[in-house]
C-alpha cells in the first residue's frame, strides 16, 4: 500500500496519495513503516505538522526505526525545534553507532541548537563513517563556518566540489572569504548568485554587506533596482531593498522604495506596515499614520506596535498605551511592546514605570572572575578578530566593526573561559534580582534555566558609538568591556552606556534612566525592555563582548 501511494504521488496525484495513505493507517494502525512513508509524504508536501505526528507513531510502534528518527528530527530542523530533535536522537545512538546519517542529522540538530562541542563530536563520528560523502561535506563545512574554524574555508571548497551548483554552499563560501579578509573573491561569489538567482533575498542584502565593507557605500544597494525591475520579481525584493536601506540609517529613502512597491501591490499589508515604519522613523510621523489607518482592521501584535510607536512620536500618549496593552497581553514577552509601554509611563508619571525598570538589582555591573593574563589574551583575540571585520548593517553600531557570527561558537579557549566567567556573573546577578513575579517581562523567569542566545564584539574607533535601540529576542541584555579610551573620564563622559534614553524622535523630553562608566573586566546586565547606546568618543578605542540571554522554559 505504501508503494502504491508513493507512486501516486510521484505522478503528482496528490489527493489520491493521501487518501490512499489514510485508508492504510486505519486498515493498519501497527504499521510502523507504513507511517513513516506517510510521514515522508506529508513532509514533501509541507505539511509538517502532520509529518511530524506520523514519524513519532512510527517510533513508538518500533523504537528502533532509525529511518523514522533521523525524518522526525529533520522535520523538527525546518521547524525551528533543533534542541527537540537532537533529544529525539539520543535514544537511538546504540542501534544507529554504525549510520553515518544519524550522526550527521544529529550533527546538524546540535550545531543548530547552538550546542557546537556536542556537535563537533557527532560531526567526527560522521566522517569517520563517511569520509567522502557530498551531504557529510556539506554538513561538515556549514559547522566549520559557524565555528569560524581555521580549515572552514577549503571544507567549504570541498562541499562545492562535491555538491556543484549548491547556491546555500556558495553563499556560506562568500561569508567566509570575507571574514577571511578576501573581500573581492566573496564579492565574486554574490555577484554569481544575485545573477543567476535575483529572487534570493539573502544574497540580495549579503551583496549590499559586502559592497558596503569594501567602500562601496554611495551606490551598495543600486543592485536591489536592476533585480526589482526584473519581470517576476516580487514584494520580497522590493522589501529587502527597504531594510538594507533603514539598516544604514536611509528611512526616507526606504519609504520612498515602498511607496513604489505598493503602487504595485496596494493591498499588500507586509508592504504597507513596513512603509508605515519606515516612514515613523524618517520624521513623518503623520504620513505614517495615514498609511496605519488605511488597515487599521489588522489587529496582530506587529500592527499594534507599529501603531502605538507612532501615537508616541505623535504624543498621543493615552492612544499609544492602549494600543501597546493589547500586544503585552497576547504576548507577555514581547520585549518591544514593553519597552514602549515604559516610555508611555514614562512620560505620564505612572508608578508602574517603577516597576517595571527601577526595582533594585535590575541593572548591575559586575567584575568578573578573570585574571590580568586571561583578560589580556581575551583582548589581543578580539583585536584580531575585529582586523577583517566590519560596519554591520542593520545593528546598532555606528563608525566600528561588528565580529560575524556567534562569538561563543568559535572554538578558542579564551572565549571559552569568558563565557564560564559571564554564566559566573549571570548567577550572582539572578541572585541580587527581586522575587518571581508572573507579571514581569523579566522576573517572571527570573527562577528559569538561562542561556545565551547570541554573542558578539563591537569595536568603536574614533567618533564611533551606538544608536539606542532593543534586542527583541533577548531576556537579558549585557555589555562587557576590554578596551576602554583614555577620554571616558572627559566632560560629557564620552563611551558611556546609557540606559533608557529612546531613539530620537520617538519620545521627547525623556533621558536616561541610568549611565554607566565603561570598566575593563566588568560586565553589565540589564533588562532588554530597555533601550541602550552610548555616548560618542572622539578618539581612542572602546571595545566590547556582549551577548543576549533567554530564558529555556
Amino acid at each position: 500500500m505504501a508503494l502504491a501511494a508513493s507512486q501516486l504521488a510521484a505522478q503528482g496525484r496528490d489527493a489520491e496519495a493521501e487518501a490512499l495513505y489514510a485508508r492504510g493507517l486505519a486498515d493498519f494502525p501497527h504499521d510502523a513503516r507504513l507511517a513513516n512513508s506517510a510521514g515522508n509524504f506529508h513532509f514533501k508536501a509541507g505539511r509538517l505538522d502532520r509529518a511530524l505526528t506520523l514519524f513519532e507513531r512510527a517510533l513508538s510502534l518500533a523504537p528502533d526505526l532509525v529511518e523514522a528518527g533521523i525524518n522526525a528530527a529533520i522535520t523538527l530542523g525546518r521547524m525551528e525545534q533543533p534542541a527537540r530533535a537532537a533529544a529525539l536522537l539520543a535514544p537511538l545512538e546504540a542501534v544507529a553507532a554504525h549510520n553515518p546519517g544519524y550522526w550527521r542529522v544529529r550533527a546538524d540538530s546540535e550545531r543548530q541548537a547552538m550546542r557546537y562541542r556536542e556537535a563537533e563530536a557527532s560531526m567526527a563520528r560522521t566522517v569517520a563513517l563517511d569520509p567522502s560523502g557530498a551531504k557529510t561535506a556539506r554538513s561538515r563545512a556549514r559547522l566549520a563556518l559557524e565555528r569560524s574554524a581555521p580549515n572552514a574555508i577549503p571544507l567549504l571548497e570541498t562541499a562545492l566540489t562535491l555538491n556543484r551548483g549548491d547556491p546555500n554552499l556558495l553563499f556560506d563560501y562568500a561569508q567566509a572569504l570575507a571574514v577571511a579578509g578576501r573581500l573581492d573573491e566573496a564579492l565574486e561569489c554574490t555577484t554569481t548568485l544575485i545573477t543567476h538567482l535575483p529572487g534570493w533575498t539573502a544574497a540580495l542584502k549579503l551583496h549590499s554587506e559586502l559592497r558596503w565593507a569594501a567602500g562601496e557605500q554611495a551606490n551598495f544597494a543600486d543592485h536591489f533596482a536592476r533585480v526589482a525591475a526584473q519581470q517576476g520579481a516580487g514584494p520580497d525584493v522590493w522589501l529587502a531593498w527597504s531594510e538594507t536601506l533603514e539598516g544604514v540609517d536611509r528611512p526616507a529613502e526606504s519609504a520612498a522604495i515602498l511607496a513604489r512597491a505598493r503602487a504595485i501591490w496596494p493591498d499588500s499589508a507586509v508592504l504597507a506596515l513596513a512603509q508605515a515604519v519606515a516612514l515613523g522613523e524618517a520624521g513623518a510621523a503623520n504620513e505614517a499614520q495615514g498609511v496605519l489607518d488605511l488597515f487599521a482592521g489588522m489587529a496582530t501584535p506587529e500592527w499594534s506596535t507599529a501603531r502605538g510607536r507612532n501615537w508616541l512620536r505623535l504624543g498621543e500618549i493615552a492612544r499609544a498605551e492602549a494600543e501597546l496593552a493589547t500586544v503585552c497581553a497576547a504576548q507577555p514577552g514581547d520585549v518591544a511592546a514593553w519597552a514602549l509601554t515604559d516610555l508611555c509611563w514614562r512620560l505620564g508619571g505612572d508608578a508602574r514605570h517603577e516597576w517595571l525598570h527601577g526595582q533594585p538589582g535590575l541593572v548591575r555591573q559586575l567584575p568578573l572572575s578573570l585574571d590580568e593574563g586571561e583578560r589580556e589574551g581575551l583582548t589581543a583575540l578580539l583585536t584580531e578578530l575585529h582586523r577583517h571585520s566590519a560596519m554591520p548593517i542593520g545593528q546598532s553600531v555606528k563608525r566600528g566593526s561588528q565580529t560575524k557570527g556567534a562569538l561563543f561558537a568559535r572554538a578558542e579557549p579564551e572565549l571559552a573561559r569568558l563565557e564560564a566567567a559571564l554564566h559566573e556573573a549571570m548567577a550572582e546577578y539572578r541572585a541580587g534580582l527581586p522575587p518571581t513575579d508572573p507579571r514581569h517581562p523579566l522576573l517572571a523567569h527570573r527562577d528559569d534555566p538561562w542561556t545565551i542566545v547570541g554573542s558578539w564584539s563591537i569595536l568603536l574607533n574614533g567618533q564611533g558609538h551606538h544608536a539606542a535601540h532593543i534586542h527583541p529576542r533577548g531576556l537579558l541584555s549585557s555589555a562587557s568591556y576590554w578596551l576602554v579610551p583614555d577620554e571616558v573620564d572627559a566632560d560629557g563622559q564620552p563611551g558611556w552606556l546609557e540606559l533608557g534614553n529612546p531613539p530620537q524622535g520617538l519620545a521627547e523630553g525623556l533621558g536616561s534612566l541610568h549611565t554607566v562608566r565603561p570598566q575593563p573586566g566588568t560586565l553589565v546586565l540589564f533588562p532588554s525592555t530597555l533601550y541602550h547606546g552610548t555616548r560618542p568618543i572622539s578618539q581612542g578605542t572602546r571595545m566590547t563582548v556582549a551577548f543576549d540571554v533567554s530564558a529555556v522554559t
